[in-house]
């Protein structure tokens, strides 16, 4: 069974950030510079529909200054990953076990007026811990791919820290394609090119004849 963390929308989101911002300006009084960047690799490669992956996600922080540190014991360097539309598919994936090394969460959107369905989409975002510059964590989960997922599709994951400010930005996305696995081949039958079928014809012609003269030179039972 694939497992969901209990989140809901983005909302919550939204006003968390907010509330950090004001919170870290009253606490610190100048944001901590930092840099940070994420890398993402998986296993196995390709991926079959109905199959889990582990999905490795990698945070460096350049510094100079210490990332997510500004509010202690909150988890607030996040990744997010490319937001996927729950209207008119079902998302290729989900969380299949709770993450290591991070707090991993599925969040569905608030609909979105206009837009055909309401515009759904389902987030999966990831908390890291503070990140001391020249530092990196580490963060392993597993995945379970849906059955209807079948071919080949690209997403990203971005790193932000709304209490620090990104010095270079640039390097915060991180772009990557899943490979789907090849469709499991028939069993094929051989083809015969048409000299081998006229040789194959010839020779059973041939047995056939030679059945039948055995036959006829039989002794006949006394």
């Amino acid at each position: 069974m694939a497992f969901v963390h209990p989140k809901r929308t983005y909302a919550g989101l939204v006003v968390s950030c907010v509330l950090g911002l004001a919170l870290s300006s009253a606490i610190a009084g100048t944001r901590p510079q930092v840099d940070l960047s994420v890398s993402v690799t998986t296993t196995p490669i390709p991926f079959e529909p109905g199959g889990i992956v582990t999905v490795t996600m990698t945070v460096h922080n350049a510094g100079p200054e210490a990332a997510g540190a500004t509010l202690p014991s909150q988890r607030s360097i996040i990744v997010r990953e490319k937001p996927y539309d729950i209207v008119t598919q079902p998302p290729p994936f989900a969380l299949f076990e709770p993450a290591v090394g991070c707090s991993a969460y599925a969040e569905e959107s608030e609909p979105i007026p206009g837009l055909p369905g309401g515009g759904v989409t389902l987030l999966f975002s990831y908390y890291f811990d503070a990140i001391d510059p020249g530092e990196t964590r580490t963060c392993t989960c597993r995945v379970e791919f849906l059955s209807s997922t079948l071919t080949d599709f690209a997403t990203y994951w971005r790193t932000t820290t709304p209490n620090d400010d990104d010095v270079d930005p640039s390097n915060n996305r991180f772009d990557y394609t899943f490979v789907a696995g090849s469709p499991q081949s028939a069993v094929s039958v051989p083809t015969l090119s048409l000299g081998s079928m006229l040789l194959l014809s010839f020779g059973l012609l041939l047995a056939a004849r030679w059945m039948r003269s055995g036959a006829s030179a039989k002794p006949m039972d006394a």
